[in-house]
C-alpha cells in the first residue's frame, strides 16, 4: 500500500515539475484534473464546441501561470475557480454571437427537431434551476455539486483533490451540499407553484 502511495506524484510534485518543463508531469496534471474540468464545463451547460473552448482555456490559462501558482497543493481549486470562470466567460461569448446571428443564415443548417416545445420547456427549466442553485452556492460546495452532476462516482479523494478539502471531510461536505441544493430547489419549487 505504502509503495501504491510513493508511486503516485502528488499535485505539488506536478505541478513543479510541470513548471520546468517535463512533459509527462504536464500530462499527469491534465489527466487528473480533466473529468472534474469537464464536469464544471457541463454543469454550465456548455455542449459541442463552445464546451471544448472553455476546456482548451482552462489548460492554456493554467500553462500560463503554472510557474506562478502560490499554492501548487491547491492546484485543483485552482483548476475548479478556472473552469467556472472560463466556462461563465464562453456562455457570455455564445450569447454575444447568437444575438448578431439573423434569423436565416445559419439557423437554415440546423437538424429538424420534433420535440414539443412545451417538453423541452419544461425540460430547459429544470435544468436551468439545478444550474441556478448550483452556482449559487460558494466554495467548494459549488465543485461538489457539479463534480456529483456529471461524475457522481467519483471518490472522496477524486473529490478532494478538485477541491482542497481534506479526504476525511469530503463526504460531510456532500451532505451539506446536497442538503444545501435540496432546499434551494424545493424553495425554487415553491416560488414557481406561489406564481402560477
Amino acid at each position: 500500500m505504502s509503495d501504491q502511495t510513493r508511486d503516485v506524484p502528488s499535485s505539488v510534485d506536478l505541478v513543479g515539475r510541470a513548471a520546468a518543463g517535463e512533459h509527462a508531469a504536464w500530462c499527469a496534471l491534465i489527466g487528473r484534473y480533466e473529468l472534474m474540468v469537464d464536469a464544471v464545463v457541463r454543469c454550465h451547460g456548455l455542449s459541442g464546441q463552445d464546451a471544448e473552448d472553455a476546456r482548451q482555456t482552462v489548460w492554456c490559462r493554467l500553462a500560463e501561470h503554472l510557474d506562478g501558482i502560490r499554492s501548487p497543493e491547491r492546484i485543483g481549486s485552482w483548476i475548479a475557480r478556472t473552469a467556472h470562470r472560463e466556462a461563465s466567460r464562453q456562455i457570455r461569448l455564445a450569447r454575444r454571437a447568437r444575438a448578431l446571428e439573423t434569423g436565416g443564415g445559419l439557423r437554415a443548417l440546423e437538424p429538424v427537431d420534433h420535440r414539443t416545445p412545451e417538453s423541452e420547456y419544461l425540460r430547459a427549466e429544470e435544468v436551468r434551476g439545478v444550474r441556478e442553485a448550483i452556482a449559487s452556492v460558494g466554495e467548494p460546495d459549488r465543485t461538489v455539486l457539479a463534480l456529483d452532476l456529471h461524475r457522481p462516482g467519483a471518490s472522496a479523494a477524486e473529490v478532494a483533490d478538485c477541491t482542497g478539502l481534506p479526504v476525511e471531510e469530503v463526504p460531510t461536505v456532500r451532505r451539506r451540499a446536497r442538503r444545501r441544493l435540496l432546499r434551494l430547489l424545493r424553495r425554487a419549487q415553491g416560488t414557481y407553484e406561489a406564481g402560477v
